[in-house]
């Protein structure tokens, strides 16, 4: 993004502007104060991005998940697709695997749930006992069961066909296991993208973890071989590795540069193919270590899953192309496009312009909305960004957090985007507030670190002391330091401006820690999105919670109002939240069921201003003032 030309506002590919809904009430001038609890909603913009894990299934065809649009989808040989909505909104379809029992399951990583989905597109839920837990991988096991990774729980889990879970702890503390396999040894094994290693699990629960020998390599997909090892890909050490059932690790370097290897599968002709998420190529490695690579198109498509179909030929996603992929023994691709999704609007904030800014996580978009509705998108260069948290500098420019790109972004009013990369690799930055010392502070959510970024682009980084605390939401508070939650710590974190960091355990474990603002009465308040509460810290570190009364409503933003209360989004209740200081809550519900409001702002208009995950509008909610 650094050093890119003026956007221009008038070009149809970049700019887009959306009409908004017939009835909305006429422009701000005219306007008098919305009433308190009317909505007014502003539709947003279509993206793509949505296609994740692949697998084959007994019926013929190729059933995948799409991860934007909340649903399984089937396409069969010949490219015709089938897609069956989740029942949980916004559960964000992950990894899907054929089961014994002849249905797919599927992992949902934010609905923290494992799916089953019969050939016929009935589906089952059943919950994850660990609060939060991120399920990711997910494979079958040579005793009847499905296997699966908890990459926030750090656990690895075993559903039986009845939807009986049992968890085992991962060893290595914050290992992060996300890929998972059968092994030809009666075993399961699974990478630790974090821990660096391979872990293989018996049956019994019994782990064993081997250590990876190119450090920081970042293992993440694993399949078994024909040759009675598994294969599996590394991220950031940009290698296929193999590793016997004894733990013997050979490592064979992919040629294309920082490809970022990501799905692996073994291919019906001896050899293991790979997709590149980087790279934008799909691998080929022989038994001997030989590789070889097939461009795909177009650039950025950003290749997850993959897959042996039964036509002999290897079928992936390309997530942010939007497309199903199919590629012969040769290299010959054909592609076909899956529905489009909603662009996915997360996290929003007041700019000085007048008008509110968004982060959008599937439309790889920043994009502004004026008080009358009126939106423009500003598209971020390469694909995948992952745009999360947004906040307005003390420079007149909106800077974001770039998760994927590990970027720390900014876009003044003109459209111009600059950005600045994250020195630790991986860090993966989250959210960002702006500070009191005229800098910007960032949380590094698998890092475990938090950002400090100066107008000019100089960065400072402190250490969390609670290992693999996953920080996530950061504000500015009234005392003169910046105030953060630990996902998984469970601990609300304070940062002087020294670098001095002081942690707090909250009451209610497995919380699972949001967003924080600070409130009108000089303390600060935070969502806890598993505890189901609303949470105060005063400045001594004294902890109040008030239970959300909606039950799994799961509040995520929360933002302070011009009423004197704070607003809350209540992403799985699909309402607007209000609680006063003394802890009183008010609900309203959001004007189209299974809405999935995410992140919540007050606008310069008098009202709240949140995005809807589930239906990819931006919606304001009126205060009274």
């Amino acid at each position: 993004m650094r050093g890119q030309a003026a956007v221009d506002r008038g070009h149809p590919a970049i700019v887009l502007l959306v009409a908004f809904l017939s009835l909305i009430a006429p422009s701000l001038t005219a306007m008098a104060a919305q009433p308190l609890g009317e909505f007014r909603t502003f539709e947003a913009m279509k993206g793509g991005a949505g296609p994740q894990g692949i697998a084959l299934a007994p019926d013929g065809a190729l059933w995948f998940t799409d991860r934007s649009a909340n649903k399984i989808g089937r396409i069969t040989t010949t490219g015709e697709i089938t897609q069956f909505a989740v029942p949980t909104a916004v559960s964000v379809p992950f990894a899907i695997a054929l089961g014994p029992d002849g249905a797919m399951w599927f992992t949902e990583l934010w609905g923290n749930k494992i799916g089953r989905i019969t050939m016929a597109g009935e589906i089952t839920e059943f919950v994850v006992p660990t609060a939060g837990s991120a399920p990711r991988g997910i494979a079958a096991g040579p005793d009847g069961a499905m296997w699966f990774t908890e990459q926030f729980g750090n656990k690895i889990g075993r559903i039986t066909m009845t939807g009986e879970i049992t968890e085992y702890a991962v060893p290595t503390e914050g290992a992060a296991p996300r890929g998972i396999a059968a092994g030809p040894d009666g075993a399961m094994w699974f990478t630790e993208v974090k821990a660096n290693r391979i872990g293989r699990i018996s049956t019994a629960g019994e782990i064993t973890e081997y250590e990876m020998p190119t450090e920081g390599a970042a293992p993440e997909g694993i399949a078994a071989g024909p040759d009675g090892a598994l294969w599996f890909t590394q991220g950031k050490g940009n290698n296929i590795g193999r590793i016997t059932t004894a733990g013997e690790i050979t490592e064979y370097a992919v040629p294309t540069e920082a490809a970022s290897p990501e799905g692996i599968a073994a291919g019906p002709d001896g050899a293991m193919w790979f997709t590149q998420f980087a790279g934008n190529k799909i691998g080929r490695i022989a038994p001997d270590g030989t590789i070889t690579e097939f461009p795909v198109q177009p650039a950025g498509a950003v290749l997850e899953g993959i897959a042996a179909g039964p036509d002999g030929a290897m079928w992936f996603v390309e997530r942010s192309a939007n497309t199903i992929g199919r590629i012969t023994a040769s290299g010959e691709v054909t592609q076909f496009p899956v529905p489009p999704a909603g662009a996915v609007p997360l996290n929003i904030a007041a700019g000085p312009d007048g008008a509110m800014w968004f982060t959008e996580y599937v439309g790889n978009q920043v994009a502004r909305i004026t008080m009358d509705g009126v939106v423009t998108g500003y598209a971020l260069p390469g694909a995948g960004a992952i745009p999360l948290g947004i906040a307005a500098g003390p420079d007149g420019a909106m800077w974001f957090a770039a998760m994927r790109a590990n970027r720390i972004g900014r876009i003044n009013m003109a459209g111009e985007l600059s950005d600045f990369r994250v020195p630790t690799p991986g860090a993966a930055p989250a959210r960002i507030a702006a500070g009191p010392d005229g800098a910007m502070w960032f949380t590094q959510s698998e890092a475990n670190k938090i950002g400090r970024v100066t107008m000019d682009g100089a960065f400072s980084e402190y250490d969390i002391p609670t290992a693999g605390s996953l920080p996530w939401g950061i504000a500015a508070g009234p005392d003169g330091a910046m105030w953060f939650v630990e996902w998984r710590g469970n601990k609300i974190g304070r940062i002087a401006m020294d670098g001095t960091i002081t942690e707090y355990a909250i009451p209610t474990e497995g919380a699972v820690l949001q967003d924080i603002t600070t409130g009108p009465d000089g303390a600060m308040w935070f969502t806890q999105r598993a505890g189901n509460k609303i949470g105060r810290i005063t400045m001594d570190g004294t902890i109040t919670e008030f239970p959300v009364p909606t039950a799994g409503a799961a509040p995520r933003g929360i933002a302070a109002g011009p009423d004197g209360a704070l607003w809350f989004a209540e992403w799985g209740g699909h309402k607007i939240g209000r609680i006063t200081v003394d802890g009183t809550i008010t609900e309203y519900p959001t004007p189209t069921a299974a809405s999935a409001p995410q992140g919540i702002a007050a606008g310069p208009d008098g009202a709240m201003w949140f995005t809807e995950h589930a239906t990819s509008r931006i919606v304001s909610i009126g205060t009274g003032r």
